[in-house]
């Protein structure tokens, strides 16, 4: 897995990332959210380590599969994606681990018929649960980059345009007033 900071910097070894940068008295939190794209289902998982009253730093890696059409097997996935890798994040975080959970319990969202199942996979686990509206790492963090399209590296520069070309234009690309 690639995982990256919010700035676009490579993390080479998220335990090793978590095991620096987390220390007594921070809160780490792990969340995933997903897109349905036509053929796939892109999934980002986040990984935040809060501070109280300093900021935090945060890293997310991305993950693509075939189209996962069913509700509760996507939700599924997004969980157990959460729950992987906060098994593996265990022996580095040195207090409680919290697991965020993109399902709504409120009887109106789809999602609400779900929430037992999944903050059951997750207590199981030994984690804490979090679900909206509090679940902020998977609602918030992972729905903005699981939403953020990557753009793509540019070669070469760009040209400015046949706009900057016209003798209408003034140097800056403010209309001059003798071309109209």
């Amino acid at each position: 897995m690639r995982w990256r900071t919010l700035k676009g910097e490579r993390i080479e070894d998220v335990l090793a990332f978590v095991r620096d940068n987390a220390g007594e008295g921070q809160s780490v939190h792990v969340g995933t959210d997903s897109l349905q794209r036509a053929r796939v289902t892109r999934f980002v998982t986040v990984v935040a380590i809060l501070n109280p009253g300093r900021g935090g730093r945060a890293v997310y890696t991305r993950e693509t599969s075939p189209r996962i059409t069913s509700l509760r097997q996507r939700l599924m996935r997004e969980v157990w994606l959460s729950v992987d890798l906060g098994l593996r994040l265990h022996p580095v975080v040195p207090g409680d681990l919290t697991v965020h959970i993109d399902a709504n319990p409120v009887v109106t969202h789809r999602s609400s018929a779900y929430i037992q199942e999944l903050v059951g996979l997750v207590v199981s686990q030994g984690f804490r649960a979090q679900v909206k509206p509090e679940s902020w790492a998977a609602t918030h963090a992972a729905d903005r980059l699981v939403r953020a399209v990557p753009c793509p590296p540019t070669t070469r520069p760009l040209s400015p345009g046949p706009a900057a070309h016209s003798p209408r234009m003034a140097v800056g690309g403010v209309r001059s007033v003798h071309g109209l």
